[in-house]
């Protein structure tokens, strides 16, 4: 299909390439060659030429600039209309000279040396401008010499004609409001480049892997790239990990998506109403947009106007140390005598009761010293800090040392000799499965003779208490006999192992750091876990019953090591034990 540079496609082009996108993206955008775009901008360009602008206005007018300039202006002289295959303009005079002697068309048509349905089609092109020029019917059939008949065949040809455009322009403008989402997302697309896309990805897969409790070193490693790059992009997000949940958007202002079609809807032709209509807005919303961000010249360009719109949505204020000098001179008189930032502030309500403005919170200070856009107070004075460092110390670079924050643990050494042995049921092993993000988790207990494994699901939180609830009612259910001792790692989880103890009176051990085969049992189920519930997903959506079903298959699975009965028939064999010995 031939394309024009009138079409809706043409006149996003060209309205992309006039806001300053290149000819590239604006093509991709627009879904065509760059080819077709590059004739596009040359028929305006000649068509800017005609109408008597310069060669500077007319590119200022395109707002784009190539080195087919040259072969474009010397084109401009030759330049008409006319199609390449139409009879010759001075071959047509001769039939016009010789029809306004008052010879028939026929004649006319002979004198040029044309055929006669030519020369009616020079007849019919002149009827359509008079008619397209208020003149009446009579009055064209008088000047063009036409019979009753000729002029309304004419006519019928010139109204079915008109009809026939109007449809497929409203058909264009249809199909162009239709797709107006998805030129959107074209355009939000087109301005990522292929290098851009790939450095996306690989900053996903390194967030992947810091999630999955990966060292700085290891995740670049594993990406082969730079160690400096890791820890530029860590740096970049503050030392935190960013969410997997994106920010919901403010329903409230329009966003750089809404403002694309803004533009291209206006740049078809609609009115604000229409376009408040297609986007669901208010007539008076986009009017205020509109308003605001056009700039000198009457153009709406949706990348700066969101820029703007993002700068003024801030509303910045000045620095409270940079708007009062009296307390800036206080605070830095004390931080030279050494004074910490909770001392100055404690100081300044006492001595100041009265004066709100001598009020400042110690996080302030420590912001305009720590951090790099921090403001009114020089970076000398962090010296004068505790610690005396002039950035700020963040979670994730905080070494916890080689000493664990579970108090009173019992470890595994002190763990009763016939746990190693596997002739006593009712000694486990428990461990976690974290989610993505670390919020969800579930608690998975083995029991080191059967093999059974149990599986709790934890959708909200890790904490010590919900691990502790987790555990009871595990274990609940079970005799005496089968709950014997339990052994873990030295995760936080497990602070309050205590009160778990008094509780369930299952003793707790504690396995060494870093050596996850002194849990063997528990780590072999997490993998067997984990085939169900992979890495990186989120744990929390799992319902209690999907849980227990997978808790079954797992038990219900022949092992090797059991001569292959269930963990499920083990175990239940050791749960009536004790009543048969009653018995």
């Amino acid at each position: 299909m031939y394309l024009r540079s009138s079409s809706p496609t043409g006149v996003r082009f060209l309205a992309s390439v006039k806001q300053g996108n290149s000819l590239n993206s604006s093509a991709r955008a627009a879904g065509i060659h760059k080819e077709i775009g590059y004739r596009w901008l040359r028929e305006r360009y000649l068509q800017l030429r005609q109408e008597g602008n310069s060669p500077t206005e007319a590119t200022d007018s395109l707002g784009f600039t190539t080195a087919r300039l040259p072969a474009w202006e010397a084109a401009v002289s030759g330049a008409t209309d006319r199609h390449h295959l139409q009879v010759n303009v001075e071959v047509e005079s001769v039939f016009w000279k010789a029809f306004n002697r008052g010879q028939s068309p026929t004649q006319s048509a002979a004198a040029a040396a044309v055929g006669r349905s030519t020369a009616y089609r020079w007849l019919q092109v002149r009827f359509d401008r008079l008619r397209g020029s208020k003149v009446t019917l009579q009055r064209c059939q008088v000047l063009l010499r036409l019979t009753a008949q000729r002029c309304h065949s004419f006519e019928r040809e010139r109204l079915a004609r008109l009809t026939k455009e109007k449809n497929t322009a409203a058909a264009a403008q249809r199909a162009a409001v239709l797709t107006s989402n998805r030129y959107a997302d074209a355009v939000l697309a087109s301005t990522v480049s292929e290098a851009q896309q790939r450095r996306a990805e690989r900053d996903t897969k390194y967030w992947q892997l810091m999630r999955e409790g990966k060292s700085n070193a290891e995740a670049c490693r594993l990406l082969g790239m730079q160690r400096q790059t890791g820890t530029s992009l860590r740096r970049a997000n503050n030392y935190q990990i960013p969410s997997l949940i994106p920010r919901p958007a403010a329903g409230r202002y329009l966003d750089v998506r809404e403002r694309l079609q803004i533009a291209d809807l206006l740049e078809l032709g609609h009115s604000m109403r229409q376009v408040a209509r297609e986007l669901g807005r208010q007539p008076s919303t986009i009017k205020r947009e509109l308003d605001r961000h056009r700039d000198a010249e009457g153009r709406y360009l949706p990348r700066a106007a969101d820029h703007d719109a993002c700068l003024q949505r801030a509303r910045p204020k000045i620095h409270k140390l940079v708007a009062s000098p009296r307390l800036r001179g206080l605070v830095q008189r004390k931080l030279n005598r050494c004074w910490s930032p909770d001392e100055i502030s404690g100081w300044m309500k006492k001595t100041y009761p009265e004066d709100h403005e001598l009020r400042i919170c110690p996080e302030t200070i420590y912001r305009s010293l720590l951090l790099r856009e921090g403001q009114g107070l020089h970076k000398r004075y962090a010296a004068k800090l505790r610690t005396g460092r002039r950035i700020r110390k963040t979670r994730w670079r905080t070494r916890t040392g080689s000493g664990s924050r579970i108090r009173n643990m019992k470890m595994i050494d002190e763990r009763p000799a016939e746990v190693e042995t596997r002739l006593e049921a009712g000694h486990w092993e428990g461990d976690l499965i974290v989610g993505v993000g670390s919020v969800s988790a579930m608690v998975t207990l083995r029991e080191r003779k059967t093999h059974y494994g149990i599986i709790v699901n934890l959708p909200h939180d890790h904490t010590a208490a919900s691990v502790n609830a987790a555990a009871t009612s595990a274990f609940a259910t079970l005799p005496p006999s089968l709950k014997r001792t339990l052994t873990w790692d030295q995760g936080t989880e497990m602070a309050s192992h205590e009160a778990l103890t008094k509780t369930t009176g299952v003793p707790v051990f504690f396995a060494e750091r870093s050596s996850p085969w002194q849990r063997g049992a528990n780590e072999n189920f997490n993998g067997l876990v984990r085939q169900y519930f992979p890495k990186g997903t989120n744990l929390a959506v799992h319902s209690t019953r999907h849980v227990n079903h997978v808790m079954r298959e797992l038990n219900t699975r022949p092992r090797k090591n059991l001569a292959c009965d269930t963990p499920a028939a083990r175990f239940r064999e050791e749960h009536t034990a004790p009543a048969r010995l009653v018995g």
